[in-house]
């Protein structure tokens, strides 16, 4: 239901998002197997990510469907990250979500990530906003396509499951991306 309801929202925030952006789209990371651990990692780090440039649009954007896009990616972020986490006793360093609901968690990055986190940091208006939707239609491309190699090859029935909850919204995600793209 929490997905189904801000699927919805994002569909009807397509066409209210900036027709400048214009976005380089970048390939899905094209794997065919995923270990349990490696989903985790590389899913709880799409997760990190897309907390941390949403919270940098919610005040460097100067659109507000971009702001609102952002909003939506957070909401679910303690959910999803403590669903993901739970049972990531193997990895030190996952960072634990604070007790404080309103306190803003550590990232758990990689190079990359934080390079593009540092990226998004120093831009400002319509550069940003361009910026945060080129990398959004990237990562989106890239987690929808660890998710679906997860569902193919996973073995943990509770990550498998997350995963197969997810996908849809991730879709719905990666089609607003490139809805925005084509403007």
């Amino acid at each position: 239901m929490r997905y189904a309801i801000l699927g919805c929202f994002l569909a009807a925030l397509a066409p209210a998002l900036p027709a400048h952006a214009q976005t380089a789209q970048a390939p899905a990371t094209a794997k065919t197997s995923v270990s349990n651990d490696e989903f985790r990692r590389l899913a709880l780090m799409a997760e990190s990510f897309d907390f941390e440039s949403s919270r940098l649009a919610l005040t460097h954007s100067s659109h507000a469907s971009i702001k609102r896009y952002a909003a939506s990616l957070m909401g679910n972020f303690r959910f999803d990250y403590a669903r993901l986490a739970s049972g990531a006793t193997v990895f030190s360093s996952i960072p634990a979500l604070p007790a404080d609901p309103n306190a803003t968690p550590a990232p758990f990055s990689d190079p990359r990530r934080a390079a593009m986190l540092n990226q998004l940091a120093t831009a400002t208006g319509r550069d940003f906003d361009r910026l945060y939707l080129d990398m959004q239609l990237g990562t989106r491309q890239e987690t929808l396509g660890l998710y679906e190699a997860y569902v193919q090859s996973g073995s943990d029935p509770a990550l498998l499951t997350f995963a197969r909850e997810r996908l849809p919204l991730l879709q719905q995600q990666l089609q607003v991306m490139q809805r925005l793209a084509r403007r």
